[in-house]
């Protein structure tokens, strides 16, 4: 091999390397030091809120934007909890709130495949739960049952997606599908306080 030939290998050697410690190291983790200076970050307004995350979540990165999301999620039902649990829930607040969690969780969901991406279904498929039980309003119970019953086609039998579905099926009053996935949990976790619930439902008239 000549010495030229040597020499363009190493160069080239070198930049591939560079490049990808840059895009598979570096950003994914300054990503993630970003991402922990937002949680400690003090937010006192809706607009300051969504320009620390929609900085950090749209920062570019190969790698971590499922984890990120799916604990931006988290952080997006955890506000509409404390909503839920004042005695006029901000209507609003929790429609806005909804709507990040679309513009952040769709695209993945779109994408069809991912790491942690039964755990986006799950955490997506919360915010929508919560918002239901916050606000009543059953567009948000659809796309949470949908959420969860395209969980399950991914992950089947998954413990997460059965229960939030047993919990928002009787919250909703659908007892006949609070029955059928009581019934399900039953077969494959043997729980006997789902089993006692179950049984403890009303029967449809």
């Amino acid at each position: 091999m000549s010495p030229l030939l040597k020499k363009i290998i190493s160069i080239t050697s070198a930049v591939f390397l560079a490049w990808l410690l840059y895009y598979g190291s570096f950003l994914p983790l300054r990503k993630a030091q970003k991402y922990i200076e937002a949680r400690q970050t003090q937010v006192s307004s809706l607009p300051q809120f969504n320009a620390v995350y929609d900085g950090i979540l749209g920062y570019r990165s190969p790698v971590g934007q499922e984890e990120l999301v799916s604990n931006y999620m988290g952080i997006l039902s955890e506000i509409i909890v404390q909503e839920k649990n004042k005695p006029q829930p901000n209507v609003a607040l929790v429609d806005q709130l909804v709507q990040k969690a679309e513009e952040w969780g769709r695209p993945i969901i779109d994408r069809g495949t991912g790491f942690s991406y039964s755990q986006v279904i799950f955490s997506f498929g919360s915010v929508y739960q919560q918002a239901f039980m916050a606000t009543r309003n059953f567009s948000y119970y659809e796309k949470a049952i949908q959420l969860y019953e395209f969980g399950l086609k991914q992950s089947p039998d998954r413990q997460v997606f059965l229960y939030s579905l047993f919990d928002i099926y009787r919250f909703a009053g659908n007892i006949e599908e609070a029955r059928r996935i009581g019934i399900r949990i039953v077969e494959v976790y043997n729980d006997g306080g789902v089993n006692q619930i179950k049984n403890e439902l009303p029967s449809q008239p």
